[in-house]
């Protein structure tokens, strides 16, 4: 059966207080748009939502939900973050915190942003997301990297690298393959040609016949004979 993630854009279609940083409502949105369209094509089912889902939305257990966000410049550095609920928040900790850390194997080796575990906080331990999710829906939520970090942004902009870099963590989590498995080429064994013996013409055999019949009427030792018929049958190619 396929599994059922939800994709948050954060800070999609707030207005006022927690807008995001700049940018990032168009990048939360952009990069949540292309990881689905590669999960569906790795056979996941998806919903889409943005910061504020309605019940309906969300009133349904998902195998994953991830919140998409990446952070202000106020660390001097760049560098991201994938984090999970605090156990108070999550009745499936543990299941959250091994998605976490499947993304989290992936993201960062295959996206080259910094990976930063001491930037968790209550923010991402206490998303006010988890609250509202079913007893069974695992929770992890990303930050992608530092927006206006140069090193970052270079990254970020890409959307492809990406989102790509999340999906392969996803599909770890699930034990989907992200790859294409190659599978090598048939090649049938090579069979020699059959070469058939050669055939013996009429005019051939009645003259061996011939050879034959006068050497054993002709004069000579039995042996002498013997020796002259095996001669002609074998310049004959019987």
């Amino acid at each position: 059966m396929a599994k059922f993630i939800c994709l948050q854009a954060g800070h999609q279609n707030v207005t006022t207080g927690a807008t995001g940083a700049p940018g990032e409502q168009a990048f939360n949105i952009r990069i949540r748009d292309r990881l689905s369209a590669i999960l569906i094509s790795k056979g996941f089912q998806l919903q889409l939502v943005d910061a504020n889902p309605s019940d309906q939305e969300i009133g349904k257990d998902f195998n994953l939900f991830l919140a998409i966000h990446y952070d202000a410049n106020i660390y001097g550095t760049g560098g991201g973050l994938i984090d999970y609920p605090a156990p108070e928040t999550d009745a499936v900790t543990a299941e959250s915190k091994r998605i976490k850390e499947a993304i989290e194997s992936e993201y960062f080796d295959h996206s080259g942003i910094v990976n930063h575990p001491e930037r968790s906080n209550s923010n991402t331990r206490y998303c006010y997301m988890w609250s509202r999710l079913s007893l069974k829906t695992p929770c992890v939520l990303i930050e992608c990297g530092v927006g206006l970090d140069p090193h970052d942004n270079v990254i970020l902009n890409d959307t492809e690298r990406v989102a790509s870099a999340i999906a392969r963590g996803i599909c770890k989590a699930f034990d989907v393959a992200y790859d294409p498995v190659v599978v090598p080429p048939v090649i049938p064994p090579v069979i020699p040609p059959v070469i058939p013996p050669p055939q013996i013409t009429c005019a051939r055999q009645d003259k061996l016949i011939y050879d034959i019949k006068t050497v054993i009427a002709g004069k000579g030792w039995p042996w002498s004979k013997m020796a002259r018929i095996k001669t002609f049958v074998t310049e004959s190619g019987l």
